[in-house]
């Protein structure tokens, strides 16, 4: 399939260097190894070779979500991949689940729930205006069709009914337990991003006298190696703590 203008396309150099464009925006892509016409694209197949003036060459293909969310605006605290994968890993979220959110910051979880749940629908809510109205910009411009963005505060109660998943990334989630027990179905899932363990603390004692069970909390730790001429190692720099993810069911 032909490239054309007003698609989004993304451009990696031999060294994983990403530039994500929309053809037709503009004509030149200003890159750390030179320039590359835009208009030279248009027509080219996914896999073509772009080249700089410089005489560095970039493959050109289309986008998936990891990569949009990669290089979409956003706020400087998001949850990693490494850590969001893990939703799915311990609450057997799919298509067709609805799921409730909380924190929606710049709507990158936002934008893997509802690629997951679809056709289902992911509401969110969000007390802060800006960060709301970017995550709708960051949603929008991908194409999801089932977010709902509400400017409500989650502490004062939750709307929806009969929700497989209540995902919350908030300084006191303890505050919203009870709220997800009344939008929960039976075995439906809760899920808590907390930075610190005393939040951990806090959480856990709230699920401790109520309807809940399998409650647990983990941390995911990714180790990336590389391969050189003289052996293979782990990268000296990782990323170390993200953050503590707690997961609890209703009984």
């Amino acid at each position: 399939m032909a490239f054309k203008e007003g698609e989004r396309l993304l451009l990696i150099d031999e060294k994983g260097k990403k530039f994500m464009i929309t053809l037709g925006e503009r004509s030149q892509l200003h890159t750390h190894g030179g320039v590359i016409e835009l208009a030279d694209i248009v027509g080219k197949e996914p896999g073509y070779k772009a080249i700089t003036h410089k005489g560095l060459e970039f493959v050109v293909i289309y986008p998936n979500l990891m990569d949009y969310i990669e290089k979409m605006r956003k706020l400087p605290q998001t949850i990693q991949a490494k850590d969001s994968s893990q939703i799915i890993a311990n609450t057997g979220l799919c298509h067709g689940m609805n799921v409730v959110e909380a924190g929606v910051g710049s709507g990158a979880l936002t934008l893997l729930l509802c690629s997951i749940v679809e056709p289902g629908t992911v509401t969110s809510y969000e007390i802060r205006e800006d960060f709301a109205n970017l995550a709708r910009k960051n949603i929008r411009e991908y194409g999801c069709t089932n977010s709902v963005i509400k400017l409500q505060d989650i502490y004062e109660g939750i709307d929806e009914k009969d929700v497989d998943l209540v995902a919350l990334d908030l300084p006191e989630p303890e505050k919203v337990t009870e709220h997800a027990l009344g939008a929960l179905r039976p075995g439906g899932h809760l899920f808590s991003f907390s930075p610190t363990i005393e939040q951990v603390i806090r959480l856990h004692d709230s699920l401790r006298y109520s309807d809940w069970m399998e409650v647990k909390t983990i941390e995911c730790i990714v180790r990336e190696y590389e391969k050189k001429r003289m052996g293979t190692r782990p990268k000296t720099l990782m990323v170390g703590h993200t953050g503590y993810m707690t997961f609890a069911r209703k009984r």
